[in-house]
């Protein structure tokens, strides 16, 4: 009888000690996949301001030739399963999310493109409205983001910019900024509209 229960409890403890190496080695993973991700989300928010500082214009002239506004910076790229890491590593509160970025971005361009069409030269008002408001929005949720993964793997928050420039505050206040004007096109719009109506 005592027998069987050395051999139950050496299995229950080897099971036991399989067990703790599986978490350890889980924990350290996702650390690993925590540390590389957020590196390439911070870029993309990063890539986010830039595509939000972008009016189609050159030291404050029109960008294209003719005298046409284009976009002087490219949008930020992410691609989630070039990065190396065991994914399965993280929750799924957390993975959706960053996996699904690639449709967001995807999304956003089409909306953009769709703008861009029945848009008019050679300012392209709403198509720059539509591209840097669209990576405002982005910029500040895959910052989120990047702050939820690094709680998650209890990494230090994102360090000041050296010139106390901050991110988020950029996008967030461009994106006020771009939501106040665009409420002021739309009530003069309207204006004029309605007075060409009523002569």
């Amino acid at each position: 009888m005592s027998g069987l229960a050395g051999v139950a409890l050496g299995g229950f403890l080897t099971s036991n000690r399989e067990r703790s190496r599986e978490a350890a080695s889980n924990a350290k993973a996702a650390n690993y996949l925590a540390i590389l991700v957020v590196a390439h989300l911070d870029r993309f928010a990063d890539g986010c301001a830039n595509v939000v500082g972008d009016d189609g214009t050159s030291y404050g002239q029109p960008a294209g030739e003719g005298g046409v506004h284009e976009p002087t910076v490219d949008r930020p790229k992410f691609d989630p399963l070039a990065i190396d890491v065991d994914w399965k590593s993280l929750p799924a509160d957390l993975l959706y999310p960053i996996l699904n970025l690639p449709y967001q971005i995807e999304t956003l361009e089409h909306h953009i493109g769709a703008v861009a069409e029945f848009d008019n030269p050679p300012d392209y008002v709403d198509t720059f409205w539509a591209r840097q408001h669209g990576y405002a929005l982005l910029g500040l949720e895959v910052s989120s983001l990047a702050t939820h993964l690094r709680d998650y793997a209890k990494l230090p928050a994102l360090p000041v910019h050296p010139s106390g420039w901050d991110r988020d505050s950029y996008l967030h206040d461009q994106k006020e900024r771009l939501e106040e004007n665009r409420a002021r096109y739309e009530a003069a719009w309207q204006k004029s509209e309605s007075e060409l109506n009523n002569l």
